[in-house]
């Protein structure tokens, strides 16, 4: 019907493969979504389906590319373990084959295996951790610069990125290697290994560094661990790691355990890979940055089962990748997230990052430290919470994934977040039920700018949408920005340019299905369907209601009618 009244069909809801040349970097389903945009809404649908890892794999690693475009690394068989009958009675039948197990994953995360770096010296490697890292950092002490101090940094980091280019080429996220990390967690660990009391204090050095079990009393293990395996507990893990290629495996049976995270400028994951897995019991997990469920040019998961947990990162945490794959899963509790920057479910250069919780009144929050200082005094960045980020216009971005099945949930960021992406990516925010609170500042709930593609998925509960704006549904330069609210009685609050706003060939669209629903703007001129002209053609927006008596103020909108004030634009309240 909408498009009916602006004298189009859904062919034209597609945006053209050729306004530049393609990149290496680009993930092959991104270019698909882009000439079929209303096909994340199913997309975003189906990640409120993921169980487990092998969903995850299937739906993110197959789809995406990241198997077919793997290092195709591969484990040498001199990395499995050889114990002696002794070892092997004491640690029982499962613990044997979960550290053979273990050791396996070991060799496929290591570095030295992964046979595409071959081709680089040290010097290179160097830059290219040098480089990745101050393009995804940021430094407070920037909003006290002044103009040209500025100026000259971001020459700076453009010439990084330039370089990177040309260094990077060919040079793939690990795929294979996260596929291999995947199936060991749905296979190995999805119940609980049996870990026999003869195996308790089990200590055994190799060349990966030592494997550790301990017992159920409140232990504290510090320093640089490898392998942990822990039965039980209130337990403290202090992680101190130097350098890079890095791998850490802990797995903790039950207790209210605390983790600690390197805060190293340089990740010592970087090439490398973690896995934590935390079956039961309230924990907190402190870290700074590049931790938490991240893969930078590695695989990182962590998977916490059930509790009250609290998580604290700063940069690229919390489910995040970059040439590799980050996940954080969270089966059930009432959680709190806090990140600072790239995080919560955030896809930078080749990466998918995914947070997956199923369960619980969770509070999530990002940003409050970096200021946003080219644009506002005042706000923050956050680029995170199901967020996709590119280097425009040299590499494209991934995918970023946040998923939460149910509870009442709360999610707070300031700019760019909740369902958005930049430049030739994939964000979604996914939300399976409850009452929920979406509160953000600009370009997120559902906003895409400059060729790409951002969702805000919601299936039901009496939500509220807080923005100011280029948001709640709002697509910006050649990009489709959806928000889609299933059910409930729900309440939208923006600004200016934002629900169902389409801007420089963008495409912006809100559809609340079920309910009834108040939408507050303070601009009717560029809200609530809008779609201006721009360059050859124009920009569409489409907003749609179709059920509840809905109340409007301050826009074009009426209860029970449809208007179009804009070229392109178009609203129906059936």
């Amino acid at each position: 019907m909408s498009l009916k009244a602006l004298k189009m069909h859904r062919g034209d809801l597609t945006f053209r493969g050729d306004y530049l040349e393609e990149d290496t970097y680009r993930l092959p389903e991104i270019d698909t979504l882009m000439k079929e945009p209303l096909s994340i809404i199913n997309y975003a649908g189906s990640t409120l389906q993921f169980k487990g890892f092998s969903d995850i794999k299937r739906g993110c690693l197959g789809p995406f590319g990241a198997t077919s475009r793997s290092s195709r690394s591969t484990a040498n068989n001199a990395d499995s373990l050889r114990m002696n009958k002794q070892e092997t009675s004491r640690l029982g039948e499962a613990g044997a084959f979960l550290i053979q197990k273990l050791m396996k994953v070991a060799g496929a995360v290591d570095p030295s295996n992964w046979e595409a770096l071959d081709r680089y010296s040290q010097s290179q490697k160097d830059s290219i951790i040098e480089g990745v890292t101050l393009l995804l950092e940021e430094n407070r002490n920037d909003e006290f610069r002044s103009v040209d101090e500025l100026d000259s940094i971001a020459q700076y980091e453009d010439r990084w990125a330039a370089r990177l280019v040309n260094l990077l080429d060919g040079l793939q996220g690990r795929g294979e290697v996260a596929d291999q990390v995947l199936s060991f967690l749905e296979t190995s660990l999805t119940k609980k290994p049996v870990i026999p009391p003869s195996a308790y204090r089990f200590s055994l050095m190799t060349d990966y560094g030592e494997i550790i079990i301990g017992d159920t009393t409140a232990s504290h293990y510090d320093g640089d661990l490898f392998v942990v395996i822990d039965p039980g507990g209130n337990d403290t893990y202090d992680i101190n790691l130097d350098g890079v290629g890095h791998q850490t495996y802990i797995i903790d049976y039950s207790g209210d355990d605390v983790y600690n995270f390197p805060r190293n400028r340089i990740s010592p994951y970087f090439f490398g890979g973690s896995i934590i897995v935390d079956y039961n019991g309230d924990d907190t997990y402190d870290a700074g940055s590049f931790s938490l469920g991240s893969g930078l040019f590695g695989v990182g998961v962590l998977w916490d089962a059930a509790g009250n947990d609290k998580y604290f990162g700063d940069t690229f945490t919390q489910g995040a990748g970059c040439f590799g794959v980050g996940i954080l899963r969270d089966d059930a509790g009432n959680d709190l997230y806090q990140g600072a920057l790239f995080a919560q479910g955030f896809g930078f250069v080749d990466g998918i990052g995914v947070l997956l919780d199923s369960d619980g009144n969770d509070t999530y929050f990002a940003g409050g430290k970096y200021k946003d200082i080219l644009r506002y005094k005042d706000h923050y960045l956050s680029l995170s919470q199901g967020f996709a980020y590119g280097i425009r216009p040299k590499m494209s971005a991934g995918v970023g994934l946040l998923i939460d099945k149910s509870g009442n949930d709360v999610y707070v960021s300031d700019i760019f977040g909740q369902g958005s992406s930049y430049w030739y990516g994939l964000g979604v925010l996914s939300d399976g039920a409850g009452n929920d609170q979406y509160v953000s500042f600009q370009y997120a709930q559902g906003a895409a700018t400059h060729m790409t593609l951002g969702i805000l998925y919601d299936v039901s509960g009496d939500d509220i949408y807080s923005a100011k704006g280029v948001s709640q549904g709002c697509g910006h330069d050649r990009a489709a920005g959806i928000l889609v609210d299933l059910d409930g009685n729900d309440s939208y609050n923006a600004f200016d340019l934002s629900q169902a706003a389409g801007s420089a060939n963008g495409m912006g669209i809100l559809a609340d299905i079920r309910g009834a629903d108040a939408y507050v703007v303070r601009s009717d001129q560029n809200t609530q369907g809008y779609g201006q002209p721009r360059r050859d053609y124009g920009s569409i927006g489409i907003f749609i209601d179709l059920g509840g008596k809905d109340g409007y103020a301050g826009g074009q909108g009426r209860d029970s009618t449809w208007w179009s004030d804009s070229k392109w634009g178009v609203g129906i309240d059936k």
